[in-house]
């Protein structure tokens, strides 16, 4: 059957600021971004209007849904019990029964949304409700009315592998539908029960089962974390439904159960599914990445006192992010969770910096709200920039002074911000960088046999030291100019046009939240300490635990500026 005569999906969805998002019958919509922002209450808003779209919902305004071509009597009847009586069709759907004259399935197709008929194409998984789908349902029998996700495990060996499967997956262990326990039918909790031996009737064989299973632990008695994480397999496991809405899927749940629900999600959606969902979880996002990269779309909704603001990053650009490994495994995706965040180079980097940040919330009362990331160096920065700044992330960047070394590397920055580069930094970068291109500086020959016997002359150790060593190393490596800048910041370039065409350079960056360090690199805030990267940061936060010192006074002065 073609695609297009499927139908039954939500096909666009228009937020309160009139953004429209058109949705493909099988995308995967994740929304995310801070707190109280509005992203379950955009599941909600959608829930509300595929039944009636009538009056708007607080963040989704409206909403279209495409209906499929077929006939919707022989249509409802290939997923769902349907039963005539005379003029009038009953639908049972899970339990939630609808009883319509046929005329009204002829005429379903008019319709611009689902009405009564809204729960078997939508099917809203709340925390509530997915806590309450592991209590055991009535026992039924195989061809009796499947009220339950339940039911169809019990009864359908492919649906039973599947849950079981999953479940082992984060858990360690099966999962079994107890339909010998009596009137209910649990979910019992263990590996498949296997019976050695021969019995002699079906009875005992069946008697022996059920003993085996009697003593494993059932899902309803267990924790949060596995009820939330059954109720969701068991209602993805049916299958028939063409839209999921999953509020929170990581609630209750660690990291790497979160992941894998996130994948189960992807394996299970058919092409003809679609989902929203509303997360906080970086884990959730990227077990959907895993399993299904070529579905996702994020859309980052941010609030601001009434305000809603929503940013999209389509499929296209989701993939071309998940293709580079770093950024894949690293911890990038969080900044999307935060109200700002902050891209530095290094680990090292984002360690002082957040430590300064943290001091400086606290003394203003507020808990900090801003995530520090890096990603190994300057040459993925841009295109952390660019995709970030397309989900309206509150984005700061921190870059070493020496990204002027290099034109391309410096273009390829102001490119991802949002700046040209040819209509305004060119000129003023050729002025600056004229100064800094002459041949690299002459080292004295007495200068440097000094300083070397200095370094000899300064321990009677046998062996040389690595500190002396790289003492030594620095005292004979020819100093370019723009190393010098690095070392010594903006004080190194000439007095007069040259300083002013760096600034102009600054300033034009700065205006764009990305921050060139004038005083060249993180090192030189606090000269009191050497050394470099992890190793000068643990120094300096050991020999000056209290951020409130005034060794600290050029790097708190330089992250105010940031505005987090």
């Amino acid at each position: 059957m073609e695609p297009e005569n499927i139908g039954n999906y939500i096909s666009k969805i228009v937020f309160n600021d009139n953004t429209e998002i058109e949705v493909g019958q099988n995308d995967i919509m994740v929304f995310v971004g801070p707190n109280n922002a509005g992203k379950s209450q955009a599941l909600k808003d959608i829930y509300k209007l595929s039944e009636r779209n009538v009056n708007p919902g607080v963040v989704v305004k409206n909403l279209s849904i495409k209906k499929s071509t077929r006939p919707y009597k022989e249509l409802l009847s290939e997923t769902l019990p349907v039963r005539a009586e005379g003029d009038m069709i009953h639908i049972d759907m899970l339990g939630r029964s609808s009883t319509v004259p046929e005329s009204y399935l002829n005429s379903f197709q008019n319709l611009p949304t689902y009405e009564i008929l809204r729960d078997a194409y939508v099917l809203n998984l709340t925390t509530e409700q997915r806590l309450s789908t592991c209590n055991p349902p009535s026992n039924t029998t195989r061809n009796g009315a499947k009220t339950h996700p339940i039911h169809y495990a019990e009864y359908d060996p492919e649906r039973r592998k599947w849950l079981s499967s999953s479940f082992k997956k984060a858990f360690g262990t099966g999962l079994t539908p107890f339909s010998q326990f009596g009137a209910i039918v649990p979910l019992a909790i263990g590996e498949p029960v296997r019976l050695d031996g021969e019995y002699d009737d079906e009875q005992l064989r069946q008697e022996a089962y059920a003993e085996k299973l009697d003593k494993y632990p059932q899902a309803q008695d267990q924790g949060d974390g596995i009820k939330s994480f059954t109720g969701i397999l068991l209602s993805l496991m049916l299958g028939y439904h063409r839209t999921y809405l999953i509020d929170e899927p990581e609630s209750f749940l660690h990291p790497p159960q979160a992941r894998i629900m996130g994948r189960a999600i992807g394996e299970r959606l058919s092409d003809f599914q679609q989902a929203f969902i509303s997360t906080h979880s970086e884990e959730i996002l990227k077990g959907l990445l895993d399993s299904a990269p070529n579905r996702v779309k994020i859309i980052r909704i941010t609030r601001d006192s009434n305000t809603n603001d929503f940013k999209l990053l389509s499929n296209e650009e989701v993939k071309a992010f998940w293709k580079d490994p770093l950024l894949k495994h690293s911890n990038i995706l969080s900044s999307i969770f935060y109200k700002n965040a902050v891209l530095c180079e290094s680990d090292s980097d984002c360690k002082m910096y957040s430590a300064i940040n943290d001091y400086i919330q606290s003394r203003k009362n507020r808990y900090p709200e801003t995530f520090f990331m890096h990603c190994g160096g300057k040459q993925r920065m841009p295109k952390i920039i660019s995709a970030l700044r397309k989900l309206g992330v509150d984005l700061r960047t921190i870059i070493d002074i020496d990204v002027v070394n290099n034109p391309s590397v410096l273009k390829t920055f102001a490119e991802s911000l949002g700046i040209d580069w040819e209509q305004e930094l060119a000129n003023d970068y050729n002025i600056f960088s004229s100064t800094l291109r002459g041949p690299k500086e002459k080292i004295n020959r007495a200068d440097a046999k000094t300083e070397i016997e200095r370094i000899l002359l300064s321990s009677e150790a046998e062996e040389l030291s690595n500190q002396e060593i790289d003492d030594i190393k620095k005292s004979i490596t020819k100093i370019t100019r723009w190393k010098n800048l690095k070392q010594s910041g903006v004080s190194a370039i000439p007095n007069g046009n040259e300083t002013l065409a760096f600034n102009r350079i600054l300033e034009k960056f700065k205006s764009k939240e990305a921050f060139i360090l004038e005083v060249g690199e993180l090192e030189n805030f606090v000269k009191e300490v050497s050394g470099h990267g992890p190793e000068w940061v643990n120094n300096v936060l050991e020999n000056y635990p209290d951020m409130g010192n005034s060794v600290y006074d050029n790097i708190r002065n330089f992250v105010e500026q940031l505005s987090l």
